[in-house]
C-alpha cells in the first residue's frame, strides 16, 4: 500500500523480467571485457591483503546470514557483548547454537579452527538434561573460547554500548589515510509504544550532540554521520497511518534534522521494509523542503538505498528529482546502502558521498 501519491513501481515484479530489461538498457553502454579487466586487479588485491575484518569475512562465507548457523552467529555476536557475566553468556550460547550444525567446515585454517571449537562447544554446552556439564572445567575452557570469539566477531558490528565507548573505538581505527568515517547506528530499533518511541528520540538526539561535541569539521564529508529509524520514532510507521504519521512523527525528525543541520553533519534515514518505502520518501520530501528553507547550506539529509530490490534505480531516481525539486544546485540528498542488525550502537567504515 502506497501513500497519497504513487513515486515507485510496484516492488514484487518479476525479478528475472525486471533485470533483462536493465541489462538490456545498458546496450552497448558497458564494455564488460573492461569492466572485468580492471576489477581483476581489484580483487586479487584484496585476497592477497585483506582488511582487518578478514575473520569475519571468513565466517561469513563459512556460515551465510541466511543459513540458521549464521544467524545464530550474529545474532549471538550482538547480544554477547551485552551480557554481564560469563555463566549467562554460556546459557545463552547454549540457547542460540543448540539448533545449529557447524561441524560442516570449509578448507581454510580459519574456518576448520572455527567450526572445530564452536561444534565442540555445541556439544559440551549445558541443556535441560545434562545441567552440570557447565561445572567441567574442560567445557568452561572450550566455551569460553567460542564466546570470546563470537564477541570478535561482534566487534565487527557493534562498537560499543553507548555513543562514548563507540565514539572511543570510531577513534582508534582513524590511524589510517584517509582517515574511515563512520555512520553511527543504534540497532535494535523499531518502537512497539510511544513511549519507546520518545527514548528514541532521546537518544537520537543525544547521539548527535554526542557526535558534535566530539568534534566537527567545516567541511560536512569529513563529519560522522548519524542513521535514524523512522519506525523507532513512531509505533505506528504504517502505510495505512500516512496521515498520524505526517502529523506525529515528521515534527520529531524536523528536530532531528535541524540539530544535524546545526552540527553540519549527515542524517541518513535508514532502510524500512519495502512496504514503507513510500512512506518515507513523503517524510524524507517533507524534511528536504524544511530542510531547504531553514538550513540552505547543510547538504547532509540522506536516505539508505537497498540496491539489491528491483526500484533500487527508480528510488534513485525519486531522490535526485527531490533534490533538484527542493534544493537546485546543492546536491543536497545522498544515497547509500545499508542494512540492519539488532544490536546497540554501531558505525559503519564508510564515507558519505554527496
Amino acid at each position: 500500500m502506497a501513500g497519497p501519491l504513487s513515486r515507485l513501481p510496484y516492488p514484487y515484479r518479476n525479478e528475472h523480467a525486471v533485470v533483462t530489461g536493465l541489462l538490456a538498457g545498458l546496450g552497448g553502454y558497458i564494455d564488460w571485457t573492461s569492466v572485468a579487466s580492471q576489477a581483476k586487479p581489484w580483487v586479487q588485491g584484496v585476497r592477497e591483503h585483506p582488511a582487518p575484518f578478514w575473520v569475519l569475512e571468513s565466517l561469513l562465507k563459512e556460515y551465510p546470514i541466511s543459513s540458521a548457523e549464521g544467524l545464530a552467529l550474529m545474532r549471538l555476536s550482538e547480544a554477547l557483548l551485552r551480557v554481564p557475566d560469563a555463566e549467562t553468556a554460556m546459557l545463552l550460547t547454549a540457547d542460540q547454537l543448540r539448533g545449529a550444525d557447524f561441524k560442516d567446515g570449509s578448507q581454510s585454517v580459519l574456518a576448520s579452527l572455527s567450526s572445530a571449537a564452536i561444534a565442540l562447544s555445541n556439544t559440551l554446552l549445558p541443556d535441560a538434561e545434562h545441567p552440570g556439564m557447565l561445572q567441567r572445567l574442560g567445557a568452561q575452557t572450550v566455551v569460553a573460547a567460542a564466546v570470546r570469539g563470537i564477541q570478535l566477531l561482534g566487534r565487527q558490528f557493534v562498537l560499543g554500548r553507548d555513543m562514548s565507548e563507540a565514539l572511543a573505538h570510531a577513534d582508534a581505527q582513524r590511524g589510517r589515510f584517509p582517515p574511515p568515517l563512520f555512520s553511527f547506528d543504534m540497532l535494535g530499533e523499531g518502537a512497539r509504544t510511544e513511549q519507546d518511541a520518545r527514548c528514541y528520540f532521546a537518544s537520537y538526539r543525544s547521539a548527535i550532540a554526542a557526535i558534535a561535541a566530539h568534534g566537527t569539521h567545516g567541511v560536512l564529508d569529513e563529519n560522522d554521520g548519524i542513521s535514524i529509524k523512522l519506525s523507532a520514532l513512531f509505533s505506528r510507521y504504517e502505510a495505512a497511518h500516512h496521515g498520524r504519521v505526517m502529523a506525529e512523527l515528521l515534527p520529531s525528525v524536523v528536530v532531528l534534522a535541524d540539530a544535524a543541520a546545526a552540527a553540519n553533519i549527515n542524517l541518513t534515514m535508514d532502510a524500512e521494509e519495502s512496504d514503507r518505502l513510500e512512506l518515507s520518501l513523503d517524510v524524507l520530501e517533507a524534511v528536504a523542503r524544511h530542510a531547504a528553507q531553514e538550513h540552505p547550506h547543510w547538504r547532509g539529509l540522506g536516505l539508505a538505498v537497498q540496491a539489491y530490490q528491483t526500484r533500487a534505480l527508480d528510488v534513485v531516481e525519486e531522490v535526485a528529482r527531490l533534490a533538484r525539486k527542493h534544493a537546485p544546485g546543492e546536491g543536497r540528498l545522498l544515497g547509500r546502502r545499508s542494512q540492519t542488525r539488532p544490536g546497540t550502537w554501531a558505525g559503519e567504515l564508510s564515507r558519505l558521498y554527496a
